[in-house]
């Protein structure tokens, strides 16, 4: 008993030890990063408010890492405020300081910005996941978001420098940063950065990143003691925080802040507060869909929206900016063991003792620790879209993520994310357009309708079939991809190796949709058929595509007729050519020994054959054949027309095939002695000839030599079928 208890509380301790552990490192991990952010977006002129923006970055983190931990749809996971969003506030607040001088009211105004933004970001998240939409991001193109994230790396690095040094990173600043008194107090930090790019890709362990901070912030101070430079001396040469970091000011909903804000300065910056929403939202599902990669386990898109809105809503009301959930600290505390919810916990509870508690220790925080780890986000970003991405995207994807590095490097992130969106919408018509409208380019001697004909008739449309024309199309056609179409008539017309075109058919039946521009092209192509005289065969339009093409006024003249589905077109086609080629009421067999001759019967045997058959007429709608009867006969079509159907419930029928003058109907069952697979039923008064079991049974008795020949035309019968089917089924799958 003794020994179970010891064993389940030693389980227990080595279950929470790697929550400890991730909890205490990532905590003091988020402590520095809260100070980074504040020290990117609090600098400048509101340098002197850093206190205040450590706090809102320290109980933004502090809500969000404990709402997400306990709130999310799988333990481990690990929130904190955004870069991103810093980024863009550090824009906002830059142009907003254009025309505030007063740094009361910049401060006030930015506190109300943030307040704003954090609110409606949230707001926007919960509305996202109440009303399923988290599958959106699926449609933003990868070289687009790309682009997005290289930018804002590049204004992290910008950032950087200027939290270390007086000046941030531009051409006009390089000779001022080159200066002694500068390079002292941004070099080290760029050493942290590239240290922390150089370990974090070359060794995958999740102890590198807060292994190389915890060495850089001891050999600071061991160089400071080696150097003889002492803190005020630090402080002054801006190596450390000092007074800066030693008060931290934290007002939860400051409402007297809002009171005084420049409100017309916040909503100058509408522009910039929809980017935020929007990348925010963007970069909160990429980082979710890589959470279910890294922890293995699928998670809810929207339900994951609606607890990153929530903890906004929470963050906003308590004073704190923009925060979602985060990869790469999910991943840490995944790859030390952590499977539960305690490390979130322990990692809040450490950024609020230090907002509350920890104001003396930061006076001591390097600002080339914080710099640095600023560097190293921005150009984590930069190399993961600049080189990593060079190898992985195709060369116009990759050169979309260039330009839109350098539109933002140039113009400022609102302007790269305009002209990224419209660069969105060129590449998806771009690459639409290469989409293969067509399912199969077929002509009618690769394709028949399902009307079986005499030997004569299927002669004849063998010989002239290639006149028949057909497209089989595809997707949504728009004016990326309607020319197409256009182009490949034209080329069919002016291809003198074919024969004339008589008859072009357009079936819709895979086609999702059409925009207005693109009946241009079916008009063009309406001109083409009233021009070279060919029919327009139109075949399974929806009502969406018939109201579309009505517009174009393609339906009008006598060169363009509908039908409901391509086989009906086909059909239409097909008796269209015999009455062109005049054969269909001249030299066509119409009793059935003339045409048991025409198919290869002697007259003899012909003659022979209809004394064991009986002679039948059947009217319009009269059953031939019942499904699922008996197979006790099979009929020979002498005049008429017969269709096969496959009987569904509720009195619906489906069309397999028709059969004309000249053919056998009924045989594969009749011969393999199974039920009827599908009903046979006269279209139009019908004269058909039967042969019966009982018929065939005294054929084999009295005549063996014509069963003989009767076997063989049914095996030609269906040998002829099968061969016929193969030649369509290859067409189709060339």
């Amino acid at each position: 008993m003794a020994e179970t208890a010891l064993k389940t509380n030693l389980a227990r301790v080595s279950a929470l030890l790697p929550n400890l552990t991730a909890g205490v490192v990532l905590g003091f991990s988020e402590v520095i990063f809260a100070i980074s952010l504040a020290s990117l977006l609090f600098s400048g002129p509101l340098a002197g408010y850093l206190p205040r923006g450590i706090a809102i970055a320290l109980i933004t983190i502090a809500v969000h890492v404990l709402f997400t931990g306990l709130f999310a749809s799988t333990g481990g996971v690990i929130s904190s405020a955004q870069d991103n969003s810093t980024v863009l506030l550090v824009v906002a607040v830059t142009s907003m300081s254009m025309t505030i001088t007063s740094g009361e009211e910049l401060v006030t105004t930015t506190i109300a910005l943030i307040l704003i933004t954090t609110l409606l970001t949230g707001g926007f998240l919960v509305l996202l996941g109440g009303f399923g939409l988290g599958g959106l991001v699926r449609y933003i193109p990868y070289p687009v978001v790309g682009g997005f994230l290289s930018g804002t790396g590049w204004l992290l690095v910008q950032g950087a420098i200027g939290t270390m040094a007086d000046y941030s990173l531009t051409l006009d600043s390089l000779p001022a940063l080159l200066q002694a008194d500068q390079v002292i107090r941004w070099l080290p930090g760029v050493v942290l950065g590239l240290a922390l790019l150089l370990g974090v890709r070359c060794i995958r362990h999740s102890l590198v990143m807060p292994g190389i901070l915890l060495g850089g912030l001891v050999l600071f101070f061991v160089l400071l003691l080696i150097s003889g430079i002492s803190f005020e001396q630090a402080v002054e040469h801006g190596l450390l925080l000092g007074d800066s970091g030693s008060q931290i000011i934290w007002q939860p909903l400051p409402l007297s802040d809002l009171a005084q804000a420049n409100w017309t300065a916040v909503i100058s910056q509408a522009g910039n507060i929809g980017a935020i929403i929007a990348l925010t939202t963007i970069c909160l599902l990429l980082n979710i869909s890589g959470l279910e990669l890294t922890l293995r386990r699928d998670m809810d898109l929207n339900r994951e929206l609606r607890t990153a809105g929530l903890a906004n809503l929470l963050s906003g009301l308590a004073g704190g900016m923009i925060g979602f959930h985060t990869l790469s600290f999910s991943a840490f505390t995944y790859r030390l063991g952590a499977r539960g919810r305690t490390a979130a916990i322990i990692v809040g509870i450490i950024c609020l003792i230090t907002l509350l508690f920890g104001a003396s220790i930061l006076a001591y925080m390097p600002r080339p620790l914080i710099g640095g780890l600023l560097l190293f986000l921005g150009l984590d970003f930069m190399v993961e879209w600049l080189i990593v991405g060079y190898k992985k995207l195709n060369r116009l994807d990759y050169g979309v993520v260039v330009l839109i590095l350098f539109i933002i490097a140039a113009s400022g992130f609102l302007v790269g994310v305009g002209i990224g969106l419209v660069l969105m919408v060129i590449l998806f018509v771009v690459n639409y357009s290469r989409t293969n409208i067509f399912h199969h380019i077929l002509s009618g001697a690769e394709i028949s309708s399902k009307m079986e004909r005499a030997a004569y008739h299927q002669r004849a449309l063998a010989k002239d079939g290639t006149s028949i024309y057909v497209l089989e199309l595809q997707g949504f056609i728009f004016f990326g991809t309607a020319n197409a179409l256009y182009e490949q008539v034209n080329s069919r017309l002016n291809n003198t190796a074919e024969t004339r075109l008589l008859f072009l058919i357009l079936d819709f039946r895979r086609v999702t949709g059409i925009d207005s521009s693109a009946a241009f092209s079916f008009t063009k192509i309406r001109n083409l058929a009233e021009t070279h005289q060919f029919s327009l065969v139109i075949t399974d339009l929806s009502d969406a595509v018939r109201r579309e093409l009505a517009r174009s006024a393609i339906f009008t003249g006598d060169q363009t007729i509908t039908q409901p589905d391509l086989d009906r077109g086909l059909e239409w086609c097909e008796n269209r050519l015999l009455d062109i080629s005049r054969i269909t009421k001249m030299h066509v067999p119409i009793l059935l020994h003339m045409q048991l001759i025409e198919n290869g019967w002697s007259k003899d045997d012909a003659t022979r054959l209809k004394t064991y058959l009986e002679k039948l007429q059947f009217a319009p709608g009269d059953h031939l054949i019942h499904q699922d009867a008996e197979a006790s006969d099979l009929f020979f079509i002498e005049m008429g027309q017969v269709s096969v159907y496959l009987e569904l419930d509720n009195d619906r029928r489906v069309r397999l095939r028709t059969l004309g003058m000249g053919t056998v109907v009924g045989e594969l069952g009749f011969y393999l002695d199974i039920k009827r697979s599908a009903s046979v039923i006269a279209d139009v008064t019908t004269q058909a000839y039967r042969l019966t079991r009982d018929g065939l049974r005294a054929m084999k008795t009295n005549d063996p030599e014509l069963a003989i020949i009767l076997n063989e035309y049914m095996l030609r019968v269906i040998s002829e079928r099968l061969v016929a089917n193969t030649k369509e089924l290859m067409a189709l799958n060339r």
